[in-house]
């Protein structure tokens, strides 16, 4: 993986996204598991009807969709399953990882986070508060950017070229504060740091007063499936501590790869 800055809006890239939106409409209008025709995919994604035929004929195609020859209507494909049970496996990641998080909470008293890879943000799916006077709340449940977070960098950081532009494509990285890093090539230095030293961090940049350190949990083939981050007030948070803070996590996740290649070869 190259670890210069990628290009912004790429030829062909805005087509390529624009039709994977329109097909992600399609089986969003399958959803249910029935048949639908042709008129009714249409309309519920609002496309035109010659749209939607070429698109859920290239579905067909590639298996995602099934047509009833004799209706003319379509729904979704057994593919869906296969997919569903990955994703299942990967929600196996918070049971796995439980105790561990527990014991990284217990060690160094802050808020630990759990963060699985979404389209376009990271989702915290596990947060343990820690038991200090002065701490940050938990985050369970709720999306964090993947620019200005820590977890969030440290899964953008391992993704593919092609997913970083697109998330770069999507729009101006938003400041959530006037420490947040809103430019690419400033941002992939950052994920190449990540890279050599294997964690990642960020103060002030999502939150003022708060900081975080976080690193990859990697699964089968080295595809990094989930980030574990420590965050804290920012005044506990000086360059010794995240460092400190940094090489716990490192040793720590790769108990939790472990664990899961036990759990799953194979397969994660």
């Amino acid at each position: 993986m190259r670890d210069e800055m990628i290009p912004v809006g790429a030829a062909g890239l805005p087509a390529r996204i624009q039709s994977i939106s329109r097909a992600k409409a399609l089986l969003d209008a399958m959803a249910e598991g029935g048949w639908v025709s042709l008129r009714h995919l249409a309309s519920r994604a609002d496309l035109a009807k010659t749209t939607a035929f070429n698109l859920v004929t290239a579905l067909v195609d590639v298996g995602l969709a099934e047509r009833d020859p004799k209706g003319g209507a379509y729904r979704l494909s057994l593919q869906h399953i296969i997919y569903g049970k990955a994703v299942e496996r990967r929600l196996d990641i918070a049971g796995i990882a439980r105790p561990h998080l527990i014991r990284l909470c217990a060690q160094t008293r802050e808020t630990v986070n759990l963060a699985l890879p979404g389209p376009t943000h990271a989702l915290i799916v596990e947060s343990l508060e820690g038991n200090q006077t002065l701490r940050v709340s938990s985050y369970s449940g709720t999306l964090a950017p993947y620019h200005s977070t820590a977890c969030g960098r440290a899964l953008l950081a391992y993704q593919p070229e092609d997913f970083r532009r697109i998330i770069y494509s999507l729009g101006p990285l938003q400041p959530t504060t006037e420490r947040t890093i809103t430019d690419s090539a400033a941002l992939e230095t950052s994920l190449a740091d990540c890279r050599r030293i294997g964690w990642t961090s960020e103060y002030e940049e999502n939150e003022i007063g708060g900081a975080c350190v976080a690193a990859p949990i990697f699964g089968h083939g080295g595809t990094v499936v989930a980030s574990v981050s420590i965050a804290g007030p920012a005044a506990r948070f000086d360059t010794s501590e995240m460092d400190r803070l940094g090489r716990l996590l490192v040793a720590s996740l790769a108990e939790i790869s472990a664990d899961l290649a036990k759990a799953h070869p194979q397969q994660l």
